[in-house]
Parts: structure tokens; sequence; C-alpha cells
């Protein structure tokens, strides 16, 4: 059941959908979304669960079911097609879209997220894997991860200065984002994004459910150098209609450590967008 994205809107033309991650909300995009709604048709929800955005009357946190929220908010503002960029998760719900539904697609840029499909499984790989996954297991556990995130706002404080390569953020930035998860409702929403994905996900990844799955629409996948995903799970190997950046430098969060890159690279994949008028935020 699809729930209702609360979204802000910037600007107008082409429409471009911005999807954030884990344990973000639409604020991340802040460094980029007033620049590029100087020519497009800017749209940033908050994920189900996270930000604003209501939670999930039956629980259900899988990708896929973000998928449909993304679906149905394009169809409440009569939108068939568009770019998309997406972060963290909101580049995995980006991948899928790719994949599942290519014909409401133009182009699509996702940022510091691996692809769904299985890469090898070389023992490195795996270790590498195994390694990465750490703090998910711990986020997942059933009452570690909503403790740390209700009880303590220094762990998100922490967390996510440490995924990155550049400490970009005020204090006010990252009180803001552990406070919306100390909400009851949205540390468990947390805490089942997570659980959900290692325990319904990515046993199909595993499996290769998407191994063998065509991109239908054109990808840029874009990789911060200091990112522990490039040097843990390794860069996605080359696939027709995929094109692989790293930005010097930066870690994971590259709408905020890397804004200017992450602007030059998604205006070189989906164009500079042309502005009509009559935009206004919303």
């Amino acid at each position: 059941m699809a729930v209702a994205l609360d979204a802000s809107e910037w600007g107008a033309g082409e429409p471009l959908l911005l999807l954030h991650g884990w344990p973000q909300h639409r604020g991340c995009w802040a460094r980029v979304a007033p620049r590029l709604a100087e020519r497009r048709r800017v749209i940033a929800p908050d994920l189900r669960g996270l930000g604003s955005s209501p939670l999930a009357p039956d629980e259900d946190y899988t990708k896929h079911a973000l998928l449909e929220d993304v679906l149905a908010l394009l169809d409440g503002r009569g939108i068939e097609r568009c770019d998309v960029v997406g972060h963290d998760w909101g580049g995995w719900v980006a991948w899928l879209l790719a994949i599942e539904h290519p014909a409401r697609l133009r182009r699509v840029v996702t940022l510091d997220i691996p692809p769904p499909w299985r890469g090898e499984l070389s023992p490195k790989r795996v270790a590498g894997a195994l390694a990465f996954g750490s703090y998910q297991y711990f986020l997942a556990s059933p009452w570690l991860g909503e403790r740390a995130l209700r009880r303590s706002p220094e762990f998100i404080k922490r967390f996510i200065p440490a995924g990155a390569a550049r400490r970009v953020w005020t204090e006010s930035e990252l009180e803001g984002y552990a406070r919306v998860l100390q909400e009851p409702g949205r540390a468990r929403a947390s805490v089942l994004y997570y659980r959900q994905f290692l325990l319904r996900e990515l046993p199909r990844v595993v499996r290769g459910a998407y191994t063998g799955e065509e991109v239908g629409a054109p990808v840029l996948a874009a990789y911060g150098e200091r990112s522990a995903i490039p040097r843990m799970l390794g860069l996605p190997p080359a696939r027709a209609n995929v094109r692989v950046e790293v930005v010097p430098g930066a870690g994971h969060f590259l709408p905020e450590e890397a804004p200017d890159e992450t602007l030059a690279l998604i205006e070189s994949h989906l164009g500079a967008g042309t502005a009509r008028p009559g935009g206004t935020p919303t």
C-alpha cells in the first residue's frame, strides 16, 4: 500500500526527482536543489517513515514499497516521465526504477550506492561485504538499533561524519537529523529498513535476482573516492547503459560533501534542463 509522501517542490521545467537515503531526509539536498531548480522542476520527497512522511501502516519498508510510493507521487503530480537522482537507499530505489520501470524515466543518477545485482563472489569481496554490513546488522537488531536511535542522538551525530571524508555539517544540521530519528515510530522504521533488507531483499540479490536484468534507462553511478562502498565492495563492473564515475576526495554523502562536483555530474548526465516560467516553491 503506497504512502502519501511529504515533498518539497521548486522551480519549473523538466521534472527532476531527488530521493534521499538514511539516516537523512530531503534536507540533504539543500546544497544542490536550489541550483538545479534554476532550470528544472525539482521534487524532493521524504521517504516513508523518514523526515516528515507518514510511517508505513503495514510496517513494510522494503525498497519495492518505497518504489511504489515514488510511482504514486509521480502519478499524483501528473508526471509521466522524469529524471531521478538518488542517494543511498534513494539510489537503490532509482536503480529499481531503471530496471523495472524505465518507461517512467529519462535518465538516472545514483550516488554512492551499489547496484542491486550480485558482484563477483570472491573471498576478498565477500569479506568486504561482511565488514561493510556490520553497521547494518547492529541497526537491524530488535533491541540495540532502536534503543541507540531513541536514547542517544550522539549515535547519528557521529555516524554521518564517520561515513564522510569532509566534515561539512554544522552541529545544528546533525542535531536535526538525529532528533527526527529519536521519535519512536521513525526509530522503528529505521530498524525495519535494514532488517527487511538483510532478511528479505539481500538474499534475492545474492541469488542473482537482478544479475540478468537490463538497465532500461541510462544511469550514471557516482561514488566517493574515500567512501567505504568502493573500498570494500568495489566499483560496479561494466554494464550496458551504466556509466561509473568517482568523485576524488569525497566520502559517502556526496550531495553535501561535494555539491559542486555532484551538480556537475548530474548536469553532465541529465543535461542542464530548460526552465519554464511560473515555478514557485512549495
